[in-house]
Formats: C-alpha cells, structure tokens, sequence
C-alpha cells in the first residue's frame, strides 16, 4: 500500500522555494510555550530525569492532565488507568483507531477533515465513509449527516470540534443529538480535541472550551478523546499529547505504544505538566490575540467582491469559498503562491467537500496576516 503525501507538506515546500512568501500554509502558533513550562524541562534535566518513563507517561503529568480537564471540561479520569501520555495528537489517534478497528470495519469521517484521518484507518485496514458537511450548516457536524453515513459496518465516528480545516465548532445540543445517533447504533467516537480552548462564538463564554460529546450523558464511557499542548499552549516541537479513555482502551493503547515507542519524552512531559498546571492566563492572552488576528482576516474579506467565508467559531483557520474566480481550489492555491507570494492549501486536500475553497491559517504575525490578505483579495478580485 502506498501511504498519501500530506497535502498541506506540498504547499509547504513549494512555499519554500520562493523568495518573501507569507505563509498561511502551516498551522503553528507564531510563538514558544511561556518560559515557565520550558525551566520546566531544564528543571528535570538538572534533576536527571531524562530515562525511561511508563509507557503511561510520568505521574505529575498524568495528574496534571486530570486536573486541567476537570477544571476546563468538566469531566473526570482517573491518572492511573484513564490517561495516556502521547508523542503528539497524531500518534494518539492512530493508537485509538487501531485499537477499535478491525479489518473491514468503517469509519465515519465528516469531510473537510483534517489530511492523516483516512489514511490512519487505512492503515488499520479499514474503511473511511466521508460525510460531506454542507457550508449551509456553517460545515458544522450534525446528527442528520451522521446518520446518512452509517451502515452495519459502521465502528467509529471521528469527530473534530472545533475543526481544522473550517473552524467550525458544533455546539452542546447538536452532540447531545450526534449521541443518541452513535448510542443507537452502537459507534465509538473518536473526539479530536486538539483546538478545545480557541473557541470565539458569541454565545461562547471567553473563558469556556468547546463543547465535547464526552461530556453527554453515557458517553465518556464510548469515547476517546485526543488532545495535545502543541496548539493550546504553543509546543508543536515537544510533541506532547494525551489520550484520555475508559481504562480498558487505555490498556490496549498502551500495549501498542510499548512497541511503537517505548514511552515519551521525559523532560517534555514535566514542561507538560507545568503548562497544564500554570498557564491558564496566557491560553486566554493567545484566545484573545487569535480574535484580533481573525478579524483582520474577516475585514479583509468583507471587502473583497469575490472571496466568501463562514466565520471560524473556533481553531486558527478560516475556510475561505473561491468558487467566484472561476478557479479551481488547487489552481487558485498555486497560481497566489507563483504570482503574489502567498501560501494557501487547496481544499481538496481536505477531501473531496473543500474542493472550491482554500484554508488559511491565520495564527501567525499579525502584520504579516494582514499584507498576506491584501495581496489574496487583490489577487482574487482581478479575476472576477
């Protein structure tokens, strides 16, 4: 089997064979983890803790991890048998699918998705159905297109609020509806929770992640979630996640990654720990500062006579609908990049319902997001 090439990692190197390229390509915060968590890590060097650790991850971290999501999501996992420390949201995704899957079994995938979903579960031998969200629901996931999708072959959802690539956020009552469809049928779902704390609906408290199907009566019991501080708190490079699960997944889950790779990075597991634990103000600072950032991005397309979007409710990215320049996605991606040096992905990179729009990442330099804006609608408006 021949594994895809990530679309996104296309656009990337592609960008990089430029000159003065602003890049939208990349989803990674434009800053490092606040300095606290980092003397962390050199606390733990100095101490030597840097061997081997459980295959769980260490204790302060795994503690960590179940006081954050009972003070942010209110919800409870034991840190002994619920809670597994994991080398990045991706690796614990595919930990999850593989121990769900057997060959043959499908998985539904609403689409736009995020680029490793299908070929994780093809990897597991199994089959990805795509629901296609419609930008009528503000390509949010509902019960209805659930349920579209599932046959008896059906073992998982894989649901990812607030999404990459559309920043969509579906909110409580539609998961409340979402569940009843998998308890109905007998699905587990799979919660990709890695944007959780950027959330901007004005129905949304500041202060409140986004909603999770967790948190629906009956339902922690048939969900995994995976989540990750690279976003929330801007370590993409530490490569440190968590899955948090009913502790007979969670035994499975650490069977496989005793094989795959032993146990996780030490040092980042303290820094982890301490991010966790401490910086609640500066998650809101980064909130508050991805508002501002979005709303250059929105300004900008409201003045442009051939660029739509659905606001982004939550994420770093906006799904922009190009379909008036009589482009296709790919073509309109390529052709900015060559002409005005932007870097834009393809929707269709993010199956077959992006084609016709691109995403954007819009957690960059500010002042560069808005000179990439101006060069994109120029760029677009003299097509029309």
């Amino acid at each position: 089997m021949t594994t895809p090439r990530s679309g996104i990692r296309d656009v990337f190197d592609a960008a990089g064979r430029l000159p003065d390229v602003i890049s939208f390509a990349v989803g990674e915060p434009s800053e490092s983890v606040p300095a606290s968590a980092a003397r962390a890590a050199v606390a733990a060097i100095d101490r030597g803790d840097t061997h081997y650790t459980d295959v769980l991850g260490v204790e302060v971290f795994r503690q960590a991890v179940a006081d954050y999501t009972q003070r942010v999501k209110h919800l409870t996992y034991d840190p002994q048998t619920e809670i597994q420390a994991v080398p990045g949201a991706t690796l614990g995704l595919y930990l999850a699918l593989r121990v769900l899957l057997n060959p043959g079994d499908e998985v539904v995938i609403p689409s736009p998705h995020f680029t490793s979903y299908d070929a994780q579960v093809h990897l597991c031998g199994a089959v990805p159905v795509y629901a296609p969200l419609r930008p009528e629901d503000g390509m949010r996931i509902t019960a209805e297109i659930v349920e579209q999708a599932i046959s008896e072959r059906t073992k998982v959802l894989l649901v990812n609020s607030p999404s990459n690539p559309t920043g969509a956020v579906t909110d409580a009552r539609e998961l409340e509806r979402i569940a009843e469809v998998c308890r109905r049928h007998g699905i587990w779902v799979i919660s990709d929770e890695v944007y959780h704390a950027f959330v901007y609906h004005d129905d949304i408290h500041d202060e409140a992640a986004a909603p999770t199907i967790a948190a629906v009566p009956g339902m922690q019991d048939r969900t995994i979630i995976v989540d990750s501080l690279s976003k929330t708190y801007a370590m993409t490079g530490w490569r440190i996640g968590y899955l948090l699960a009913p502790a007979s997944i969670v035994e499975e889950t650490a069977k496989i990654a005793e094989l795959i790779h032993s146990s996780i990075n030490s040092p980042a597991q303290f820094a982890g720990a301490a991010a966790l634990r401490e910086l609640d103000a500066d998650v809101r600072r980064m909130r508050a500062d991805y508002r501002h950032k979005r709303q250059i991005v929105l300004d900008a397309l409201a003045g442009s006579r051939s660029l739509r979007t659905i606001t982004p409710a939550g994420a770093f990215y906006a799904f922009v609908d190009v379909r008036d320049t009589g482009l296709s996605s790919a073509a309109f991606s390529d052709r900015l990049l060559q002409t005005h040096h932007v870097a834009v992905v393809p929707g269709e990179t993010f199956g077959a319902a992006g084609d016709g729009f691109v995403r954007l990442s819009y957690a960059g330099d500010a002042a560069e997001i808005a000179e990439g804006m101006r060069r994109m609608v120029e760029f677009a408006d003299h097509l029309a």
